[in-house]
């Protein structure tokens, strides 16, 4: 007997793709005006945009189950919560490499930075979606979008180099937040269509 996926996840992904490419966009445009353009490598950009926030939708509806069902201002404000905790979650990745980078561990042992990293981001995001509901699919969901987000950010930023690398870091924060926002938003939209054609 298959399982059908609850319309909440579906709600979920469908909503954290669109806005993971409304962040993405973002993100170019903060990226231009702190560092360079970089418009022309966006295609591959909003693409991981998409499953990223896919990825982060689904967590999202794991974690917030009643904020996908139904508009609500508490759902839009757990919305951008969530996009501002799953940022803190996977900031350790960043804070790791750049404690590596000032000792020079990094680019002496590249594919053990790498290990860590991808570790860091998986612990991150799976820690986060268990500490907001003790559920295991929440917690592999939230591992899920941990590890893609840092994908997404072309691995770790390398804060230490320059301010404007630092400010560019700190620049994917409001676009998780308002990523986040999003969800609460959109989600419930795509959720009363999915139901609808279910009661039919």
């Amino acid at each position: 007997m298959s399982r059908r996926i609850p319309p909440e996840i579906v709600a979920g992904i469908f909503a954290g793709a669109l806005s993971g490419v409304a962040g993405g966009l973002l993100f170019a445009t903060l990226h231009a005006l702190i560092i360079v353009p970089i418009w022309d490598r966006m295609t591959s950009g909003l693409i991981w945009g998409a499953i990223t926030g896919g990825a982060a939708g689904w967590t999202f509806a794991e974690c917030y189950p009643d904020a996908v069902r139904a508009i609500t201002k508490r759902g839009v404000l757990n919305g951008a919560l969530f996009g501002a905790l799953l940022w803190i979650s996977i900031a350790p990745v960043t804070g790791v490499d750049a404690l590596l980078r000032s000792f020079g561990l990094a680019s002496r042992y590249e594919l053990i930075a790498v290990a860590i990293a991808v570790l860091l981001a998986v612990i991150g995001g799976g820690t986060l979606g268990w500490l907001l509901t003790h559920n295991r699919r929440a917690t592999i969901a939230g591992a899920v979008a941990g590890l893609l987000l840092v994908v997404a950010m072309a691995g770790p930023v390398p804060v230490g180099r320059s301010p404007r690398a630092r400010n560019i870091f700190l620049a994917v924060l409001p676009a998780a937040v308002l990523g986040g926002a999003a969800l609460g938003l959109i989600s419930p939209v795509i959720y009363r269509r999915l139901t609808r054609g279910l009661r039919r």
